[in-house]
């Protein structure tokens, strides 16, 4: 099971959102049903099953009972964030299975330890929650069997309609009514469909709104989030950051704005190292061109030397060929008379006989 899917169910088995959601959809807003009527079910599909062959739990079901206690009607949630066209088939299923779990509880002689007492059937429904952007109509059973190909079949055949709701296009006023934290995954919804063209990535939850069950409702919007600054945001509070109550009240904004306050104080410390650095390298790199410059300087005044040195050699070497040449013109002589004349060593010979004419 994914980690968004157990938060996800997180956040609706909490008895005060599973009842205010049964009074937003069902009852028009009305309080009619309170947390202590809630009894959350773990009724296993009848045949999902996961890779090691345990029984598939539905996300959210509870029994719902009345003012006296005894059972009224089981709702079944089921959370969506994309469309399923055997999705009717599949929300059937859930409500066919919590009658199934009836009948063994009415059958068995012994039952497990209940905070009710079942002596009789009673309606059980289910609600698909589709949390995407695009509206979802919902389908019935005869749309997928298209019973148009047999249709002297059709009255023997019970149609089904699933109940969905398109959660992203719930409008803002009622979504603000909800008496729970789901309102913030309401909220999201709407506001991500909304500025999905305008290119906004960041939620702004409103300032006003508190929340009662922060860890569900964080983990929860962490799982739905395609928004990476909300989602580092819910889980680096949950692990970082604990509630202070003296504070004040918590909401999700003061949640954001404490988390967006730290990483930006962070942000401004590294931005402090990094224009240090930046003066560190500046400095060296300065540095490194005044001794760049000296050594520049160094190497062209030993050039000169250098290049003043071989001038002062080829004048050297001028003279002595010329003296030369002048005794070989002069007095008939070869190239090694005249440099035994001049007295010329081995090694000026051998620089100034290649000039010479013999």
């Amino acid at each position: 099971m994914s980690d968004k899917d157990l938060t996800q169910k997180a956040l609706l088995r909490l008895p005060d959102v599973f009842a205010s959601l049964i009074n937003f959809l069902i009852f028009d807003n009305c309080p009619v049903i309170h947390p202590d009527q809630i009894c959350p079910l773990d009724i296993p599909a009848q045949f999902d099953y996961d890779f090691s062959l345990n029984p598939v739990y539905r996300d959210a079901s509870a029994m719902v009972l009345d003012p006296n206690g005894h059972p009224s009607f089981i709702v079944n949630f089921e959370n969506q964030t994309a469309h399923d066209p055997t999705m009717p088939i599949r929300a059937m299923g859930y409500t066919d299975t919590a009658y199934f779990w009836q009948r063994s509880q009415l059958i068995k002689s012994s039952r497990p330890s209940l905070p009710f007492s079942l002596s009789r059937f009673v309606l059980s429904l289910t609600i698909v929650l589709h949390y995407g952007k695009d509206p979802w109509k919902a389908r019935s059973l005869h749309e997928i069997i298209h019973l148009e190909q047999t249709s002297l079949l059709k009255p023997f055949v019970s149609n089904y309609t699933m109940n969905l709701e398109n959660i992203a296009w719930w409008d803002e006023e009622r979504i603000a009514s909800i008496g729970s934290d789901f309102r913030f995954i309401a909220d999201y919804c709407v506001q991500m469909r909304k500025s999905s063209k305008a290119g906004r990535t960041r939620y702004d939850p409103p300032a006003g709104w508190k929340i009662e069950h922060v860890e569900e409702t964080l983990m929860t919007l962490a799982a739905f989030s395609k928004d990476e600054a909300l989602r580092e945001g819910c889980w680096k509070y949950l692990e970082k950051f604990k509630l202070n109550p003296k504070k004040g009240e918590t909401t999700m904004a003061s949640v954001l704005d404490h988390y967006f306050e730290k990483k930006e104080k962070l942000y401004l410390e590294r931005e402090q190292q990094y224009l240090i650095k930046e003066k560190e390298y500046q400095a060296k790199e300065k540095e490194y061109q005044a001794k760049e410059k000296e050594y520049n300087e160094q190497l062209k005044a030993q050039t000169q030397q250098i290049q003043e040195k071989d001038l002062q050699l080829n004048e050297m070497l001028s003279t002595f060929v010329r003296l030369a040449q002048q005794r070989m013109v002069e007095k008939g002589m070869s190239a090694q008379e005249a440099c035994d004349t001049l007295g010329y060593k081995e090694n000026i010979r051998k620089l100034v006989l290649p000039y010479l004419i013999s």
